[in-house]
């Protein structure tokens, strides 16, 4: 079993290192070398040039040159820090499972999940931020922000109630369907098909541009789907305010959306010089400049990751945790929860006294090489607890000095000399 460490579990969160998650290689297709009976089938250039002059095949099969715009990013200084909440998590874990994880490996957990990276945005320029005090979404157009608000905090002032109602009356010769879905929308004269129309994209194509979906939707002028239509309308969507009184009349989506516009639309909005914003709310942000900035950011983050580390370091050392580094002082360094400190073998019981003693003489050991009865199990992890042993991330264990012993090394060291007593 190779002792290497490849990943972290810590709790929910995937603790895999960066390096762990490249891939293996890139398979690249060649070329076929041309041969000399292919060239024999080739034309001669005199013969080529007799015949109508026509445009070469091969240029018309050649897909159009594609124009990319260079997105410009936002003109900011964006600070890479660890955000506070899964910062919280992963020293409550730290704390309670006593193992030591290698600090660099938490700096990539941290950079490759950007839900759990804290970007502070400062703009060189007179930008200004809109922001949702409900969600802390983020844009520098008020206008996304606002939009965004009414798609997701409207449930938050109002509930959403199916109605048994009247069909709808009137002389109806089609009705239009939405060509993705086949749900049907309603008449395209009815006074409220724009509503629904904008309803349909909010509920089920949120990422999908009006005028993009309104090219799929079919118009069907056949009665019987028109009388379908008639049925399923008579099931009304209504809105009523939180905390509204018994038989208080329902609104529509418009009407709702409308007295949410006058009462609390604003009062969730604001407006901020400097914002702090989970890498992944920046990246997902219909604000390109500033979900640009945010990527680049990331990945100078990941290429020199020395500022992570050290805000880690330092919130990790606020919090009481451990460090130490393991082979020598230039070995990799590890944060505990647990304070280290060597077992007094003289006064302690001969079962610790013999795994501490097992870990000395051969460091790296995986637990089923050092349990050998359920009370070692329970004197494993006691040792685990009060930071008698290292238990490290990997699931290997050693014995507590001043550099404990970490990697492969000491592990193929332990095989080879057993093979040289077997000899």
């Amino acid at each position: 079993m190779d002792t290497t460490d490849t990943a972290i579990s810590i709790g929910s969160l995937d603790f895999t290192p960066d390096w762990a998650k490249r891939g293996a290689g890139v398979s690249m297709g060649g070329v076929r070398p041309e041969r000399d009976d292919d060239r024999a089938e080739q034309p001669r250039r005199d013969e080529r040039r007799t015949g109508p002059k026509r445009r070469d095949d091969r240029r018309d099969q050649r897909p159009a040159k594609r124009r990319f715009e260079q997105l410009k990013p936002l003109d900011a200084d964006i600070k890479v820090l660890p955000d506070s909440k899964a910062l919280g998590t992963v020293i409550r874990r730290l704390q309670g499972d006593g193992r030591a994880y290698k600090l660099m490996d938490l700096v990539y957990f941290f950079l490759d999940n950007p839900g759990s990276v804290l970007l502070k945005v400062e703009p060189r320029d007179e930008t200004l931020f809109r922001r949702c005090k409900a969600c802390s979404f983020v844009s520098t157009s008020e206008e996304d922000v606002l939009s965004h608000i009414l798609s997701c905090h409207l449930s938050d002032y109002y509930d959403e109630r199916k109605v048994e109602g009247e069909p709808p009356k009137g002389n109806f010769t089609s009705v239009a369907k939405c060509g993705l879905s086949g749900v049907l929308i309603g008449p395209p004269n009815m006074h409220d098909f724009n509503s629904a129309v904008r309803e349909m994209i909010r509920t089920r194509y949120p990422d999908m541009r009006e005028e993009d979906y309104r090219s799929r939707i079919e118009i069907v002028r056949d009665q019987e789907t028109i009388e379908q239509w008639r049925k399923e309308a008579a099931l009304r969507t209504l809105y009523f305010r939180k905390g509204a009184k018994e038989g208080e009349a329902g609104l529509s989506r418009a009407e709702a959306e409308g007295e949410f516009r006058r009462s609390f639309l604003l009062s969730l909005l604001e407006t901020q010089r400097h914002v702090a914003i989970t890498a992944d709310k920046a990246l997902s942000s219909p604000c390109r400049p500033l979900a640009e900035a945010a990527r680049r950011a990331l990945e100078a983050a990941r290429r020199s990751p020395h500022p992570m580390f050290f805000a880690l370091h330092g919130a990790f050392h606020n919090r009481k945790m451990h460090f130490f580094r393991v082979n020598d002082p230039h070995g990799y360094e590890f944060v505990t929860g647990a304070e280290l400190k060597e077992l007094d073998c003289e006064h302690a019981i001969p079962e610790l006294r013999r795994i501490v003693d097992l870990l000395v003489a051969s460091p790296c050991r995986t637990k089923q090489e050092i349990v050998q009865s359920p009370d070692d199990e329970k004197h494993l992890a006691w040792l685990v607890s009060t930071g008698h042993i290292v238990a490290f991330s990997n699931g290997v264990y050693s014995a507590v000095e001043k550099f404990p012993k970490y990697g492969p090394k000491w592990r193929d060291r332990r095989e080879n000399e057993n093979t040289a007593e077997l000899a």
